[in-house]
């Protein structure tokens, strides 16, 4: 063991616990592997994160630090605290694993609507503990987003939060078992939720979004703001063309995403 990575991370609990026993659960999630925890474990502990999240309470799971990845991702780099013109109204939170991007947004925007779109039912089991452990009111929808309704066949990955639709040219290549989900389109969604505009679009699906973004995709033209992770065979050319079709501005780097804004925002 790193004595003086874990010392960094008993600083760490004890800034993010205010209670004791959390502490020590925490810690224990973050060293499951090498206590030989089960995969399948699952801590639920009582956190408080950084304005403007606040108190929390999460479940999260002893699974080779993916759980653990993402977490800091959204909470230690902020990866979604970006700049937007005005508070969006709508969110699509497309690729929302365990809930986590989905807690960020509605603290940070409580008066927007959310979705969440996830197809791995793994996932989606723990999805649902987060937001209704914290009265997070988001509609989960338990599909995977396609450029038009019916079913995939998701391929896992080693890791939960890297699993991919199967067979597309984007996205690192995964090996794993394959199981086929329901999926939903983008307009199909807003559709039955009302929605005339989204004003976010968070996408983080694993290459499919070399996919979505150019296929049936004049829902974009209903979309004021996107963040989105490239993966690989799809990057900052290949989205400079989809906000030069669809009218947003050019994208923005930014920690772990990129950021289009629609060049004029609409009321």
């Amino acid at each position: 063991m790193n004595f003086r990575a874990f010392i960094s991370n008993c600083r760490k609990a004890q800034q993010l616990c205010p209670q004791r026993g959390d502490r020590l659960r925490y810690l224990a999630w973050l060293y499951s592997g090498a206590l030989g925890l089960r995969r399948t474990r699952r801590f639920q502990m009582r956190l408080s994160i950084a304005p403007p999240v606040g108190d929390l309470t999460l479940s999260l799971r002893c699974n080779d630090g993916s759980d653990a990845f993402i977490f800091s991702e959204m909470f230690e780099h902020k990866c979604y605290d970006v700049d937007l013109p005005s508070s969006p109204r709508t969110i699509l939170d497309a690729g929302a694993n365990i809930g986590l991007a989905g807690l960020f947004f509605a603290r940070k925007y409580p008066d927007a609507e959310i979705a969440c779109v996830e197809p791995m039912p793994d996932n989606v089991r723990v999805l649902e503990w987060n937001l209704e452990a914290n009265g997070v009111n988001a509609r989960i929808v338990a599909k995977a987003l396609s450029v038009e309704d019916g079913t995939v066949t998701m391929q896992r990955a080693k890791f939960d939060y890297g699993h991919k639709v199967s067979s597309i040219q984007f996205g690192k290549r995964v090996t794993g078992e394959t199981l086929e989900v329901a999926a939903i389109s983008v307009p199909s969604l807003m559709r039955d939720y009302g929605w005339s505009r989204i004003g976010l679009l968070k996408m983080d699906v694993e290459g499919y979004e070399g996919i979505l973004l150019r296929q049936k995709c004049e829902w974009l033209d209903r979309v004021d703001a996107m963040c989105i992770e490239c993966h690989e065979e799809f990057g900052e050319g290949d989205l400079s063309e989809v906000a030069t079709r669809h009218g947003f501005q050019q994208p923005r780097r930014l920690s772990g995403t990129w950021l289009i804004v629609r060049s004029q925002a609409v009321v």
